[in-house]
This record gives C-alpha cells, sequence and structure tokens, in this order.
C-alpha cells in the first residue's frame, strides 16, 4: 500500500469548529473532522490575522490564534515550525497550511506545516470566494 498525503482543504475555520472530529484507529490512517460540505478535512489551508501570540522562553512551543471573520482556532507548533512560527506578529494575516488535531481538553487545533505572510488582498479574495 503507498502512502500519499492528503490534500490540503481550502475552507473557513467555522467548518473545522463545526465538524465532527473523527479519531481513526489505524496506525497509517489520520484523524479527521467529517464536514457536511467539504467532505473528510485533515490537512487545511487557511488565511487568517494572527489575534493572540504566546511563546514559551525556550521557543519550543509556540501558538497563535487566528480569525479568518468566521470564527478563531489555534495555531499549535513545537520544536522547529516554533522557531517559524516566531517570526510572525500578532495582527500579520497569514496563510497556513497543516492537519487538523484534538488536544487532551478536546479543543481542535492545527499544526502547522506552512506559515507564509500574505496580503490583504489574498485575504479578501479568499473571503469571497469562500464564503
Amino acid at each position: 500500500m503507498a502512502l500519499t498525503r492528503s490534500v490540503g482543504i481550502r475552507l473557513p475555520i467555522s467548518e473545522i469548529k463545526n465538524g465532527n472530529y473523527i479519531e481513526t484507529s489505524g496506525q497509517w490512517e489520520s484523524n479527521y473532522i467529517e464536514s457536511e460540505k467539504y467532505g473528510k478535512i485533515t490537512r487545511v489551508v487557511l488565511y487568517g490575522i494572527i489575534s493572540s501570540k504566546y511563546t514559551n522562553l525556550v521557543k519550543e512551543f509556540s501558538a497563535y490564534t487566528i480569525d479568518d471573520l468566521t470564527e478563531e482556532v489555534r495555531i499549535v507548533g513545537f520544536k522547529g515550525i516554533s522557531k517559524i512560527m516566531n517570526e510572525f506578529e500578532k495582527d500579520d494575516i497569514v496563510l497556513i497550511i497543516g492537519k487538523v488535531k484534538k488536544d487532551k481538553e478536546n479543543e481542535i487545533y492545527i499544526s502547522p506545516e506552512i506559515i507564509k505572510n500574505v496580503s490583504i488582498d489574498n485575504m479578501i479574495l479568499n473571503t469571497i470566494e469562500n464564503f
């Protein structure tokens, strides 16, 4: 069986928050969110504004809250990606590609793979196309 990377789905954060989180039992199967509109969501492409930022003192953990005007979601990074996350500041507009995860308190968050600064024009275009 060949392993393939799941495709990132560009969607509003409200779809992540309103979907049902499904935990799979297989070692190579990703947990996912079941959305009525988008189906099975394991990897997401999000545009949003960083509304809050937290970094620990040794910089091996970083967390953002991003808002896309529909909802907010936490972005949580450890070690290597945490150092990249430190380059961005509150109120930056970002594109984030990452996997959907759930923490011990059952809160859904995104584990980022790619983070990139984008212009307000990109976010407005995304908003028009997605909502």
